[in-house]
């Protein structure tokens, strides 16, 4: 379980983005964070994964603050796909995903045949099979973007965060993925939180959803309340 608890987020103590931030995360959920741009939620993503610390309150895994962990053991427990991130451009499309290997293997690095079977996997569930042996810079942004999150599947952990992860995508894409990470989710038992500005195609795959207003207020909808026009009427409130 991803738990957050009394959660404020930022650069500056003086300045937080998004405060009282409090929720559950369980196995086979995909979640979907909403605002309006600026507002915090890359920030909020790269706390969740323990990359930035908090300005005050707690992140845990299974009751272990995440930032007590080593990197390592953190490493298994999340996996992260964030926008603009820089490729190699020389390396394979096969090579990268199987970056996500790295914190289960030893200090040389060596792949064991059970990696390379999770790497397989993994480009097998982002579509990019036909793929796997182009260099990165050989492929479109859309397809960079698969790259990522097949490396982060690869990462095989039971928390997957991804910060727009259907940016570049046309329509058709931008289904077939959400379908995928769906699958991913119900089928393999894992967190799913991800970050969109198309509401529209998210919600019909997601089982709740954070909302952030332009004021820096959190709350959560899920069920009923998973309405379009109400969400995006609260987010716009100051």
């Amino acid at each position: 379980m991803l738990q957050a608890q009394n959660l404020t987020i930022g650069y500056d103590k003086n300045i937080p983005l998004i405060a009282d931030i409090s929720f559950d995360c369980r196995p086979s959920e995909l979640i979907v964070l909403l605002g309006v741009n600026g507002i915090g939620k890359s920030t909020l993503l790269k706390t969740l994964a323990g990359l930035i610390s908090p300005l005050s309150g707690q992140v845990s895994i299974d009751g272990k603050d995440i930032f007590s962990l080593p990197a390592t053991e953190r490493a298994q427990l999340i996996s992260a796909v964030f926008t603009g991130r820089d490729f190699d451009p020389f390396i394979t499309v096969r090579e990268f995903v199987t970056l996500g290997r790295y914190p289960y293997t030893n200090w040389a690095a060596k792949l064991s045949p059970e990696d390379a079977s999770i790497v397989d996997r993994a480009i097998a569930i982002a579509g990019l099979g036909k793929l796997s042996d182009k260099k990165v810079n050989q492929i479109s942004d859309g397809e960079r973007q698969k790259t990522l999150i097949a490396k982060s599947i690869a990462q095989d952990t039971p928390i997957i965060i991804m910060d727009e992860p259907t940016a570049f995508l046309d329509y058709k894409n931008k289904a077939e993925l959400l379908r995928t990470i769906r699958e991913l989710c119900v089928g393999h038992q894992k967190i799913i939180l991800l970050s969109t500005h198309d509401i529209s195609s998210a919600l019909p795959y997601c089982d709740r959803a954070f909302l952030v207003t332009e004021s820096g207020r959190f709350r959560e909808a899920s069920g009923n309340g998973l309405v379009e026009e109400e969400m995006k009427q609260f987010m716009e409130a100051n």
